[in-house]
C-alpha cells in the first residue's frame, strides 16, 4: 500500500514540475512553457504583463544576479528626471531594452462648499490625488468673477492618505465668507507656478491676473443657491483614477476628507 501511494505522489509532482502552464488559458501553447493570456473570459476583457517593479537602482543591485540569470528583467524606477527603465541582465550587467518618463502624479479639485442658508459656514476645498503626494508644492487661488482677479491664495500642506486603491482626498477648510458666492467665480489649482485646474462656478470668465492671468474658466455647470442647507458640497462622482473620470454634481451632503458619495477610485 505504501509503495502504491509514492508512486502516486512522485506521478504528481511529476506532472506539475514538468508540464507545460497557463494563466488565463487551460490550452497553453505547445512551444511554450508558460503562457500568459490576455484575456480569461473570452475577450470580454483583457489585462497586461506587468514586469517585476523596483523602487531604485539601489534595489535593482541587491538582486545581485550571476552568470547563469541571463534574460533576468525589471522595471527600474525612481530614476532622475522621472524616468524608468525597463532592464535585461545579459550574464554581467543591467542592459536597456526601453526608458520611458514616467507620468507625474496629479491632484485635482474633488469637492467644495461656498454658499448655503443663512451665513455660510464650514466652507472648504477638497484635493484628492494619488496617494503620498506631497501636497507642500501646492496651492489654491480663489478668483472674483467680477473683476477677475485673485482675492485669496492658500499654499497647501499634508501628503494625500490612501483611502481606496491608492488613491485619497485632504480637505482645506475656510472662515465663513471665505470662498465668494460666485455669479461667477472660480478657484485655481496650482502647482510649483502652473495651473492644473481652473474651474468656475455660475459662469466663466479670463483670469486678469494671478497664476491663471489670461486663461479662461471652465464651469463646471453646478452651484450652490443661497438655500442650499448646511452641510452640503458640490461635488465630483463616477469612477476612475483621474480628473477627467468624473462629473460635478450636487448640491448633496457633504464629504469633506473622505470619498464622495456616488464616487469609485480603482
Amino acid at each position: 500500500m505504501r509503495t502504491i501511494i509514492l508512486f502516486f505522489a512522485s506521478a504528481f509532482f511529476a506532472t506539475n514540475f514538468y508540464c507545460q502552464v497557463g494563466i488565463g488559458t487551460t490550452t497553453p501553447s505547445p512551444a511554450s512553457m508558460l503562457e500568459v493570456s490576455s484575456t480569461s473570459d473570452g475577450g470580454t476583457t483583457y489585462k497586461g504583463f506587468m514586469p517585476p517593479r523596483v523602487p531604485s537602482i539601489a534595489a535593482r543591485e541587491a538582486i545581485n544576479p550571476g552568470y547563469a540569470d541571463f534574460g533576468l528583467m525589471v522595471f527600474v524606477m525612481d530614476l532622475p528626471n522621472n524616468l524608468g527603465l525597463l532592464q535585461i541582465w545579459d550574464g554581467d550587467s543591467w542592459e536597456e531594452i526601453h526608458r520611458v518618463t514616467l507620468a507625474s502624479p496629479i491632484a485635482w479639485i474633488n469637492e467644495f462648499h461656498y454658499d448655503n442658508a443663512g451665513t455660510d459656514q464650514d466652507e472648504f476645498i477638497e484635493i484628492a490625488g494619488p496617494a503620498g503626494l506631497d501636497l507642500s508644492t501646492y496651492s489654491i487661488e480663489l478668483y472674483n468673477g467680477v473683476n477677475r482677479q485673485v482675492y485669496n491664495t492658500t499654499s497647501l500642506s499634508g501628503t494625500i492618505p490612501d483611502q481606496s486603491n491608492g488613491i485619497g482626498t485632504i480637505s482645506f477648510s475656510y472662515p465663513s465668507n471665505g470662498i465668494e458666492n460666485g455669479a461667477p467665480d472660480g478657484l485655481a489649482l496650482i502647482d510649483s507656478g502652473t495651473v492644473l485646474y481652473f474651474i468656475s462656478y455660475e459662469g466663466s470668465f479670463t483670469a486678469s491676473n494671478g497664476t491663471a492671468i489670461g486663461l479662461t474658466s471652465t464651469d463646471i455647470g453646478v452651484s450652490e443657491p443661497g438655500s442650499t442647507p448646511i452641510g452640503e458640497s458640490l461635488q465630483l462622482t463616477g469612477t476612475g483614477h483621474q480628473y477627467t473620470d468624473f462629473l460635478w454634481s450636487g448640491p448633496s451632503v457633504n464629504t469633506a476628507g473622505a470619498i464622495n458619495s456616488g464616487q469609485t477610485f480603482n
